[in-house]
């Protein structure tokens, strides 16, 4: 029942609950005014006809009507009754309270233009008001003349001055409350965003970490199982050799991913730094290239000393993609990676280099699709080196080597 008078009261045949409201005000001041009229509450003056009293007081009350949906309209019509009622007729004191709330409407819910407009004309009237006062009321001594002015001036200010002051109060506050909305809206946006990029940076290092730990196990996996297949004659030791090969980085590699889950799961910060990556376990990574069929040559790892973590995980990440790609690429199967430290003495910026070369074959033709990989793990590198503040350059020397330098800044 209350929804279908809710529906009722906004359908336009009542014009919606402000205009309803507007209605309900107006019929309120016409039944005060008509009840002070009756009582005999104006200023009685010489020659008129008390009944024409009622016909400013009702062109006052219609006009509330317009107080909200066209202000500026009401409070014009509002004053040419006022001023027929105080100059011609009257003046009656329930017109001039109804013409204070039209102020007051005008203040609050009329434009920017019609505000400053009325402002200037209180200000202009309250100035009228003074002057007249003292030139038409003379008075026998300058105590009682400036009491009569000012008792003059404070019934001009109650009634003009004051339901002024109150709308813009309310319209400053009205303004002030839709600045703090506006502002809330914001923030939440803002909120939006930062929990959008945050869980955008998280996929992202999600999958440099995923692909960091199935690339290097599955391409050694792959190259083991072709070099099986392409066996002519079957060699049992040789099989068991590959097979072994193929188990252990299975083994790891599923090793590795577990304790991922693990911590994506727990999401606790000493598990995570359980299964944070060290360059010094490097070693371990080029153990699984040879055993591949790569012919490595580790350098600088035990000379680096202690590093802080994000670096220390960020190349051995590093170390292990330059292995994948030179276990898929490189030709001949061999590669070659130097750690060091650079910076410290010469009062520069400590950094970590990490610098890989492999020699390549030269292409015949134009490349397959997907011969030289989706780039992946070289957009993984750079991001790890970047997201440090550090840089990362990639591409053949032109000695038919590719080269792969990476520089990470070293926290002191």
């Amino acid at each position: 029942m209350r929804q279908v008078w809710a529906e009722l009261l906004d359908r336009e045949v009542l014009g919606g609950l402000s205009r309803l409201g507007s209605l309900l005000w107006a019929a309120a001041h016409l039944a005060v005014g008509l009840l002070l009229w009756a009582l005999g509450v104006y200023v009685r003056r010489d020659g008129v006809d008390p009944r024409w009293l009622l016909v400013p007081l009702a062109v006052v009350c219609a006009v509330l009507l317009l107080r909200r949906t066209r202000p500026g309209v009401g409070l014009a019509l509002g004053t040419a009754g006022l001023v027929v009622d105080l100059v011609v007729l009257g003046p009656s004191p329930w017109v001039v309270i109804t013409y204070s709330d039209l102020l007051y409407a005008a203040s609050v819910w009329g434009g920017g233009r019609l505000v400053r407009g009325v402002v200037a004309a209180v200000v202009a009237g309250g100035a009228a008001v003074l002057a007249a006062g003292g030139f038409l009321e003379p008075s026998d001594s300058f105590h009682s003349g400036l009491l009569g002015l000012l008792q003059l001036l404070g019934l001009y200010v109650l009634a003009f001055g004051t339901p002024l002051a109150s709308g813009l109060s309310v319209r400053a506050h009205r303004a002030r409350a839709e600045l703090e909305r506006q502002r809330a809206v914001q923030v939440t946006r803002m909120a939006e965003l930062d929990r959008a990029n945050a869980v955008a940076a998280e996929r992202a290092r999600m999958a440099r970490e995923l692909h960091d730990v199935v690339a290097n196990h599955l391409s050694a996996v792959a190259l083991q199982s072709t070099a099986a297949l392409a066996l002519r004659d079957f060699d049992p030791e040789q099989v068991r050799g590959v097979l072994r090969t193929v188990r252990d980085n299975s083994v790891r590699g599923l090793a590795e991913m577990r304790r991922m889950i693990e911590v994506l799961r727990a999401g606790e910060e000493a598990e995570a730094e359980r299964v944070t990556p060290r360059l010094s376990e490097a070693e371990r990574l080029a153990a699984t290239a040879r055993d591949a069929g790569l012919d490595v040559l580790l350098d600088g790892v035990a000379e680096v000393g202690a590093l802080p973590a994000q670096v220390d995980a960020a190349a051995y990440r590093i170390v292990q993609e330059c292995l994948t790609n030179a276990l898929r690429y490189a030709a001949p199967q061999r590669v070659r990676i130097t750690v060091r430290r650079t910076g410290a003495s010469d009062g520069a910026v400590e950094r970590l280099v990490v610098e890989a070369v492999n020699p390549v074959a030269e292409p015949v033709g134009p490349a397959a699709p997907g011969e030289l990989g989706a780039g992946t793990g070289l957009a993984g590198m750079r991001e790890r080196a970047v997201l440090l503040g550090g840089r990362l350059s990639a591409g053949p020397d032109g000695a038919g080597n590719w080269r792969v330098r990476a520089e990470l800044p070293v926290e002191s």
